[in-house]
């Protein structure tokens, strides 16, 4: 397996490429949270060495080990002879991937996913890789965003009400955390999509045209990476390694079932992004229409006084011409049938005034 750079497992969308690109540094601070589940629910506690959390691996229910920021040899060595794990094993635990997938081996359970990081001012994807051992559940991601902040506390509140919670089961919420955060997108990208249709309704114009093409590209990354989840939910649901029980097979089977609807929302928004093209055409032939409008209005207003000008301008004898309020009487006839004209345009609503 061909291992991707650390910088690899945080993608930002870049506006002028409009392609996801590295932007972690090449390394990152370490940060190890571990968390314990036994009677009284999961709680917190701290990481010492691996000879303390075998210990209490073997005194509570599970330990959940929440792993970001970049490690050195030393610990996944650490790690792999505390797991038993495989080199390919810990390659996989280690190093970000490209796309979502899963693994069934001897003694665990390995999948990896695209988790969504939105702000107002950064779209970004990040590579969140599990492992799930026998009363072990290791979690891995490259930033600092801490992915699972909300649902540790979360757990930790339920106290006592957690306490039977499995493995699998933990990870089947961890993964739900997963399916929220590309909700939250949906609703952050709705908003977007609303204010990119009224600025096009209000001054559709080339800055417009790349706001829809950076949505559209978007949309389709994201897309991109909520198609293999579903693949990977479903690996999870049939495989037949013991550590997933009938109650954590139930807990994926409805994570599948939200998959498929953010996946049918994302194809909905993604239509919607094609149909803000169809707005912006229209918005174009409504402001050349009004442009050609006007246009055409003030060549109509001076057709009257180009036509008195020549024929007044002939080499002729004219009576006119030889008066001495002809000049003054040409002109108020050129403003009176211009005014009139526009007048009767105004009244009959061939002309709207803004």
């Amino acid at each position: 397996m061909k291992e991707l750079p650390f910088s690899h497992g945080r993608l930002a969308f870049c506006e002028n490429t409009l392609v996801m690109e590295p932007c972690l540094p090449d390394e990152v601070e370490l940060r190890i949270r571990l968390y314990c589940s036994d009677q009284d629910g999961i709680s917190e506690a701290g990481f010492f060495d691996f000879e303390d959390l075998a210990t209490k691996r073997a005194n509570h229910g599970f330990v959940w080990l929440h792993l970001s920021g970049s490690f050195g040899e030393e610990f996944w060595k650490h790690l792999y002879d505390f797991l038993d794990l495989t080199t390919e094993q810990v390659k996989l635990l280690r190093s970000p991937h490209k796309d979502s997938f899963s693994e069934d081996f001897h003694n665990g359970i390995f999948w990896t996913l695209a988790r969504p990081s939105i702000t107002e001012n950064v779209d970004a994807i990040e590579t969140i890789n599990f492992f799930m051992a026998e009363k072990v559940l290791i979690t891995r991601q490259f930033s600092h965003d801490n992915a699972f902040a909300f649902v540790s506390h979360k757990l930790m509140e339920k106290g006592r009400r957690f306490s039977d919670v499995t493995v699998d089961r933990l990870a089947a919420i961890l993964i739900e955390e997963i399916i929220n955060s590309y909700v939250e997108l949906l609703k952050l990208g709705g908003t977007k999509l609303e204010v990119i249709q009224n600025k096009i309704i209000l001054n559709p114009g080339k800055k417009e045209l790349d706001m829809i093409n950076r949505a559209q590209q978007c949309i389709w990354i994201y897309l991109n990476q909520v198609w293999p989840l579903e693949t990977v939910l479903l690996a999870l649901q049939r495989t037949s390694n013991p550590l997933m029980t009938d109650q954590g097979r139930q807990q994926i089977s409805y994570r599948q079932g939200e998959t498929a609807a953010v996946i049918r929302l994302f194809e909905t928004y993604r239509a919607m992004s094609y149909n803000l093209m169809d707005v912006y055409v229209s918005g174009l032939s409504l402001r050349t229409n009004r442009t050609t409008t006007i246009f055409t209005v003030i060549a109509t207003l001076f057709l009257p006084p180009t036509l008195i000008a020549g024929i007044y301008g002939m080499n002729f004898f004219i009576p006119e011409v030889h008066a001495a309020s002809g000049y003054y009487l040409c002109l108020s006839l050129m403003f009176l049938v211009s005014g009139g004209m526009l007048f009767w345009l105004k009244h009959n609503g061939h002309l709207e005034l803004q």
